[in-house]
C-alpha cells in the first residue's frame, strides 16, 4: 500500500517566492497550495496541511504569529519549515520558539528545499508509526485486559515504558508494576556489557543480584513452587514468593507478568538501537570536525604553497630575462623563451586553482554530512 501524497502548503507575500518554490517541488509526490498571506493560511487548515513552507516577514499576520496559531490550534502534528532572507541567530531562535520545526535561508538550491522536505516527511512518518503502534497497543491490551482488574496494571505498564529512555527508568517502570499486582520482585535488565537490577523493595543487595544471575540461565517461564522466573534475552524477571493459596491468580500473574517482561524487552531493544544511532551520529560529527580542520590545514598549505611557485616562478622568469644579455639570442628567440616560459606558469597557477576548487568541494560535501548526522541526535 502506497503512502497518501503529502500535503504541502507555500506561504509568501511575494508570488515569485511562491512560485519558485512550487516549482522546484515537482516531481515530489505531494500535493502544493500557495496562500499570499498568513490570514488565508489559517482559514485553510481546515485542509489539513502535512508541511507548511512559511515565511516570515508578511504584511498582516507574520510568519511567527501564524506558526504560534498553528501549533495552538493543530498541536504538533504539522511540519513547519521556515524560510527567510535572514540567517541571523536570533531569527532562528524567534522561529524555534513559536514551533517552527526546521528553516531555510531564502534564495535556496532545489537539493536544499528537497532535503527539508524529506527529512519532514521522515519525521511525520515516524511520529504517524509511533502513534499508531501505540494505539494499537492500547488497543490490543485493552481488548485483551478488560474483564479483569490486574490487566489495567498491565496496560499502564506498556503505556508507560514507550516514554522510557533509560535502563533505570525502564526497570523502575516494571518494579512499579509489580508493587501494583501487590508480588515482590526482582528485575535484570541486561546487555553484553553490564547488567541493572532492580527491586521493587528498594535497592537490591548482593544476595539478589547473584540470585538473578543464576535465573538467567533458566526456561523462558521457570516455575518451581512458588518461585516463578521469566527470562528474555536482555530482561528476567523473578517472583520469590507467589501467592499459592490462590491458584487462578497465579495463572493469571504468569501470564502477565510474561507480557510485562515481553513488553520491557522490545522497549529494551528500542532504547539501544536508539543510543546506537545516536552514538554514530556523535561520531560522524566527530569524524567531520577533524576532516573540517585537516582540510583547514590542507587549503592553508596549499595558499602558502601558491605563493611560494609564483614567487619562483617569477624569480625564474627574471633570470632568464637577464641571462639573455649574455646568450645572444635575436629578439624573437627572446620572447619565445619568455612565452614559454609563461605559459609553463600559467599552466601550474591553472592547477592551484583546479586543487582549491576540490577543496572546496569537500568542504560542502562535509558539511552537508554533518548536517545529515546532527538530524539524528
Amino acid at each position: 500500500m502506497t503512502a497518501p501524497a503529502l500535503n504541502v502548503f507555500v506561504v509568501d507575500d511575494d508570488p515569485t517566492a511562491r512560485m519558485v518554490a512550487t516549482f522546484q517541488m515537482e516531481g515530489l509526490d505531494a500535493r502544493i497550495s500557495e496562500f499570499a498571506d498568513g490570514e488565508s493560511l489559517l482559514a485553510a487548515l481546515g485542509e489539513a496541511p502535512d508541511i507548511v513552507i512559511l515565511d516570515i516577514e508578511m504584511p498582516g499576520i507574520d510568519g511567527i504569529a501564524a506558526c504560534r496559531a498553528i501549533r495552538a490550534a493543530s498541536g504538533s502534528d504539522i511540519q513547519i519549515v521556515f524560510a527567510s532572507s535572514h540567517d541571523d541567530l536570533e531569527t532562528r531562535l524567534t522561529a524555534y520558539d513559536a514551533g517552527g520545526n526546521d528553516y531555510i535561508v531564502k534564495p535556496y538550491a532545489p537539493e536544499e528545499l528537497a532535503r527539508k522536505i524529506e527529512v519532514a516527511r521522515r519525521v511525520l512518518e515516524e511520529r504517524r508509526a509511533a502513534a499508531g503502534q501505540t494505539q494499537y497497543a492500547q488497543q490490543a491490551a485493552f481488548a485483551a485486559m478488560s474483564s479483569m482488574s490486574e490487566m489495567g496494571v498491565t496496560q499502564e505498564f506498556l503505556r508507560a515504558s514507550f516514554g522510557c529512555r533509560t535502563t533505570d527508568e525502564l526497570g523502575r517502570a516494571l518494579c512499579h508494576a509489580l508493587e501494583q499486582y501487590g508480588v515482590p520482585g526482582l528485575v535484570a535488565l541486561s546487555d553484553a556489557t553490564e547488567s541493572r537490577c532492580h527491586s521493587s523493595q528498594g535497592a537490591c543487595s548482593e544476595l539478589e543480584v547473584s540470585i538473578l544471575g543464576h535465573a538467567r540461565g533458566l526456561d523462558r517461564i521457570f516455575q518451581f513452587r512458588d518461585r516463578l522466573a521469566i527470562n528474555y534475552p536482555h530482561v528476567t524477571l523473578l517472583i520469590p514468593n507467589l501467592p499459592l493459596a490462590d491458584l487462578d491468580r497465579v495463572g493469571r500473574l504468569r501470564d502477565h507478568l510474561a507480557v510485562l517482561a515481553e513488553g520491557a524487552e522490545a522497549r529494551f531493544l528500542a532504547m539501544s538501537g536508539e543510543t546506537r544511532r545516536i552514538a554514530q551520529a556523535r561520531a560522524v560529527i566527530g569524524a567531520v570536525t577533524e576532516l573540517t580542520r585537516t582540510l583547514e590545514e590542507i587549503e592553508s598549505t596549499q595558499q602558502d604553497h601558491r605563493v611560494q611557485v609564483l614567487h619562483i616562478a617569477n624569480d625564474q622568469l627574471e633570470s632568464l630575462t637577464r641571462a639573455f644579455v649574455h646568450l645572444g639570442l635575436t629578439e624573437g628567440q627572446e620572447e619565445s623563451l619568455v612565452a614559454l616560459t609563461q605559459e609553463g606558469i600559467d599552466k601550474i597557477a591553472r592547477l592551484q586553482d583546479y586543487a582549491t576548487t576540490l577543496s572546496g568541494r569537500l568542504r560542502d560535501v562535509t558539511i552537508r554530512l554533518k548536517d545529515v548526522a546532527a538530524e539524528n541526535i
